[in-house]
């Protein structure tokens, strides 16, 4: 959110006094053991909300979805953005294609299902 401008500085120190107090006070009920990262373009990810017609999603502009996918990918697969909370940086991630049309795909669902379970087991 900081870095595309949504919050300004002090507002990013706030949110980052508040988390920080959150994982100290809750961190062990809610620390994460891995994370499943769907990837998928920001055109698909475009097409994908154009199809399912959300009003709420109307004023998505792509431009938002191509700086998302950029901060994703830098701190899912690069692991190069600054995070403030050294756990998450250790954090293993499942990266499944979910540019290829797997919801009409069995042998596709099947694959991403295996992938998945493999992931879990080696938590």
């Amino acid at each position: 959110m900081f870095e595309l401008g949504c919050i300004n500085a002090t507002e990013w120190a706030i949110y980052q006094d508040w988390h920080s107090l959150l994982v100290e006070q809750f961190g062990h009920r809610v620390e994460l053991q891995g994370i499943i990262y769907l990837r998928s373009s920001p055109q698909k990810c475009m097409e994908r909300l154009r199809r399912r017609g959300r009003h709420e999603e109307n004023e998505v502009k792509l431009d938002y979805l191509d700086k998302l996918h950029v901060q994703h990918e830098r701190w899912l697969v690069e692991k190069s953005t600054e995070i403030h909370f050294d756990k998450l940086k250790k954090v293993p991630v499942l990266l499944l294609d979910a540019g290829v049309e797997f919801q009409s795909d069995p042998e596709v669902q099947e694959q991403f299902i295996t992938k998945v379970k493999n992931f879990l087991d080696a938590l």
